[in-house]
């Protein structure tokens, strides 16, 4: 008569830990959604220009990059708890700060205290996968990976509500303040401790030269549209990027506690689900470039809707629904397809939406039907991600393995940006600052074709995967 009881509670607790790390996830993706939005807000408030305010993302987006790796391989090394809380309480304290800055740099420097909750999710995989049974983990990981790209529609949803509401940008500060609060006090009480696997210290060149390798990769990534693609300083980025990576890579090889270990970074399996990550991340962030800008332009262009802020972000609600719907059932149907096929139909779906929308973009319920199709594709594909990123490590690279997979994911969203733009850009009319339609059936079309590769590269991998577990039955037969 107990099992059943025994058996309910860990359901509980399981239920608990799955809601809280949920909760955190979606408020890190949520910060970095919501500036977005407002941005033009940002300029009147802080009398600046649009280039500086940019900032605001750009230093965010490097804190991401270095901190994501850097905290999962901590986490890895003294235990993810006190790491994710040390991750929510920098997030926490930025967001007081933004709420309080009344000038720009200290406005950035509340953007860099947020960046750290890029780190968020690879550590909340980790204590999955230390404290659920297998068949819970993989639902778990799944509902948490999902809530990255769900936190992404929240934000711009609160943003538009917030800027339909309220001037300024003060009271959305605020709000992640209470969230991330929230999830820092839950946090700290219903997460159990976990248990150090190993003993080890964090590789300090290591950790030096990675974050050099990604601060300038991702700096030329950003800046190379207004500081000009072929100019030297965005040239110097690409090429010092490459020699630190290089240097990263002979020094990793040769100590005993690498800050990611390259044998790891080089699996097949690894490869296959860092790069589909890469493509999905360009794929999602293209859409959320694209839908908002498409529907909020002015219907006198002769193809938008003139849509608000919050009109936007309601456009893409079925998306942000539909996300957070299939993540419940994702450990469900990747123990049926694999994770690696559930990525590779959810990067079909994703493309097909995409390719949709490219056609039939004349009325709002076509563009409907298309965030309809991409909730479906992108909750596949996220819910599924996180599990074909770890499940082949060993339990003490999870954090690692999982940040070297967020990585990718926001190296292709950083792309997607400023290639998308570049594509509108340049089908603006002389003497219009509005792109043509086929501005953006063409950016539509390319961020198809990444979700496509990714699809591509995840079901390549799920038959590599089927083969390799049917050889052994043929050597049996």
């Amino acid at each position: 008569m107990t099992r059943p009881v025994a058996s309910s509670q860990t359901g509980r607790r399981s239920g608990l830990l799955v809601t809280v790390l949920s909760l955190a996830s979606a408020v890190a993706a949520l910060q970095q959604a919501v500036v977005i939005p407002i941005l033009p807000r940002l300029v009147i408030a802080f009398d600046s220009t649009l280039t500086s305010v940019s900032w605001a993302l750009t230093v965010s987006l490097l804190v991401g990059a270095i901190a994501t790796p850097i905290a999962g391989r901590l986490g890895d090394i003294v235990g993810h708890k006190p790491v994710l809380l040390v991750v929510i309480a920098l997030l926490t304290a930025g967001s007081i700060v933004g709420a309080l800055s009344s000038s720009l740099p200290v406005f950035i420097v509340a953007r860099v205290l947020q960046g750290f909750a890029a780190a968020v999710i690879p550590l909340a995989i980790g204590l999955l996968r230390d404290h659920l049974p297998a068949h819970r983990a993989r639902s778990g990981i799944g509902i948490v990976s999902a809530t990255l790209g769900a936190g992404n529609g929240v934000g711009m949803l609160l943003a538009g509500i917030i800027s339909a509401l309220i001037p300024g940008y003060v009271p959305l500060f605020w709000i992640i303040t209470g969230l991330s609060g929230v999830a820092l006090v839950l946090s700290l009480a219903c997460i159990p401790s976990t248990r150090v696997r190993r003993s080890g210290r964090l590789d300090i060149p290591g950790a030096l030269l990675l974050s050099g390798t990604l601060v300038t990769l991702l700096l030329a990534i950003s800046q190379g549209p207004d500081w000009g693609w072929g100019s030297a300083a965005t040239l110097s980025m690409f090429v010092a990027s490459a020699v630190l990576g290089t240097f990263w890579v002979l020094i990793e090889r040769r100590v005993t506690d690498p800050i990611v270990d390259i044998s790891m970074l080089i699996d097949p399996r690894t490869i296959s689900a860092t790069l589909a990550s890469l493509f999905l991340g360009f794929g999602l962030f293209g859409a959320f470039v694209l839908i908002p800008a498409l529907v909020q332009t002015p219907v006198s262009a002769g193809y938008g809707f003139g849509a608000t802020v919050l009109g936007a972000a309601i456009f893409l609600m079925p998306t942000t629904i539909l996300m957070l719907a299939i993540s419940l059932v994702s450990g469900r149907l990747t123990q049926r397809f694999s994770a690696s096929a559930a990525v590779g139909m959810g990067g079909f779906f994703t493309a097909g939406a995409l390719v949709f929308v490219a056609v039939f973009h004349e009325n709002p319920a076509s563009i409907y039907v298309g965030t309809t199709i991409l909730g479906i594709g992108i909750g596949l594909a996220f819910a599924a991600l996180g599990i074909m990123a770890v499940e082949h490590v060993r339990p003490e690279q999870t954090a690692s393995a999982s940040g070297i997979n967020s990585l990718a994911r926001l190296v292709g969203g950083s792309i997607a940006s400023p290639t998308i733009s570049a594509v509108l850009v340049a089908t603006i009319p002389p003497g219009s600052s509005t792109p043509t339609s086929d501005g953006y059936v063409a950016g539509f079309l390319i961020a198809a074709i990444g979700a496509a590769v990714a699809a591509v590269i995840a079901t390549i991998a799920a038959r590599s995967r089927h083969r390799a577990a049917r050889q052994p039955e043929n050597a049996n037969a």
